[in-house]
């Protein structure tokens, strides 16, 4: 069956494909002319039972007036349609430009940070109050970034086996390990995991957050790790970081630790980002070196390695 078939399960009439990472996402339209996104998950990466856990979570922020998408039942009443390789779901249309094609500068740039670290602090807060647990979602934890078997790959393996940056980035795992399980009494619960500038869609005054697909339960601070990693490099990061922190906690003793450790947490991003590539990207394509350049970086400056 094609993509089309699987719209008309909602009624809708597939207009473009958005974008094609983890999963397909295509526009289409209803019945009732709104617009909608149709999501063809990729196989292999989220159960089917993960998928419901996440569209059971988005579904009560929504319904929280948190500003995401909301799950839509197809005709039949379901929120999911099987195909014999694929799953597809849709989603509420949400209409912005994602933060990562605005060109701001520096001085705009802190205030989209600073809304975005209140967007991930009502996202958190919100978390807590759902009434229902979730069961199958990743676990971004020491294990799930750190461990023998990280979420998304051994990143360690990345670069040739014996090379400087291999053997950096056994050192780091090494030393972030330890850094990290002695963190266990910081905040957990469930995160976004994936608040990059493409998934941040609006402007200051009118934030909205996409693509739960890697999310999961952790550390709460990893989700502020991971909104500055696309601006690891940049001159201003620090001055994005203090604002994302001043925007998530008005608490002086959160903001002093979380100012102490956010750059390590974005570097556990870095880590992780270093193992996605593998299985996503030929061993040719010049930009794996470019995720494990990133990660080598990060790893030596923020681990004293």
């Amino acid at each position: 069956m094609t993509v089309e078939n699987f719209a008309k399960h909602w009624g809708g009439t597939i207009v473009r494909l958005i974008s094609h990472r983890e999963n397909a996402v295509y526009e289409m339209v209803l019945p009732n002319g709104q617009r909608a996104a149709l999501r063809q998950h990729r196989p292999g990466y989220q159960s089917r039972a993960s998928i419901m856990d996440e569209v059971m979570w988005t579904k009560f922020l929504a319904s929280s007036e948190f500003p995401c998408p909301m799950p839509l039942q197809n005709r039949s009443g379901e929120d999911l349609v099987d195909s014999e390789e694929h799953i597809f779901s849709a989603v509420s249309w949400v209409d912005g430009r994602p933060i990562a094609e605005q060109n701001q500068s520096t001085d705009s740039l802190v205030k989209t940070y600073f809304a975005l670290g209140r967007l991930l602090s009502q996202l958190h807060d919100i978390s807590d109050e759902m009434p229902d647990d979730i069961h199958h979602r990743p676990a971004w934890s020491v294990d799930g970034l750190l461990g023998p078997d990280p979420f998304w790959g051994r990143f360690w393996e990345t670069p040739p086996k014996d090379s400087q940056d291999a053997q950096t980035l056994h050192q780091v795992r090494k030393v972030a390990h330890a850094w990290l399980s002695g963190l266990q009494e910081w905040d957990q619960g469930l995160i976004h995991a994936d608040a990059i500038g493409e998934n941040v869609l609006g402007s200051a005054d009118d934030l909205w957050l996409i693509d739960f697909d890697d999310s999961g339960t952790g550390f709460r601070a990893f989700d502020l790790g991971v909104t500055l990693t696309q601006h690891w490099d940049a001159a201003y990061l620090t001055d994005i970081a203090t604002a994302l922190i001043e925007g998530y906690t008005d608490n002086p003793t959160e903001r002093q630790n979380l100012g102490a450790e956010v750059f390590r947490f974005m570097t556990l991003r870095c880590l992780a980002s270093a193992g996605w590539v593998q299985g996503r990207m030929p061993e040719n394509d010049p930009r794996r070196q470019t995720y494990v350049t990133r990660a080598v970086t990060c790893g030596r400056r923020y681990f004293d390695v």
